[in-house]
């Protein structure tokens, strides 16, 4: 039996965060007006993601970003291809960091900033994941 929800109230980087600690075999659908993603884990590491015309970890980390849209969590479901070997937290990190880029406008062409409040979020997201350590 699979698990349904919505994007804004369970976030693809806690759904990837538990079925990473169960070390489980499942694959993730995402749908938004983003467009709609997969994202492969077996036995609790991601091994593919897909995304428009993106495949492996640029898709992963474009799926990241979403806000809201619904997910639907299918298990026993194994990808074709692996196209993603880095580790879940390493994967997560650098999704967030991109994430925190993209919203105080490092890379200007997207036209967003979010400032402070955001980077705030991020920074206590990253210590929740026990990424990194409050000092």
């Amino acid at each position: 039996m699979g698990v349904k929800g919505r994007i804004k109230d369970m976030g693809l980087i806690d759904i990837i965060q538990i079925f990473n600690a169960e070390r489980k075999t499942v694959a993730i659908h995402l749908g938004s007006d983003m467009g709609y993603g997969r994202v492969y884990m077996e036995e609790g590491r991601i091994v593919h993601a897909t995304h428009r015309d993106s495949t492996g970890a640029d898709a992963l980390y474009q799926l990241l970003a979403w806000k809201d849209g619904e997910f639907e969590v299918e298990p026993d479901v194994r990808a074709t291809v692996c196209t993603i070997s880095e580790s879940p937290e390493g994967l997560i990190l650098e999704g967030l960091r991109r994430l925190d880029e993209s919203t105080r406008g490092i890379g200007q062409e997207h036209g967003r900033y979010v400032g402070d409040m955001e980077s705030v979020r991020l920074i206590n997201r990253l210590i929740e994941l026990k990424i990194i350590e409050k000092a």
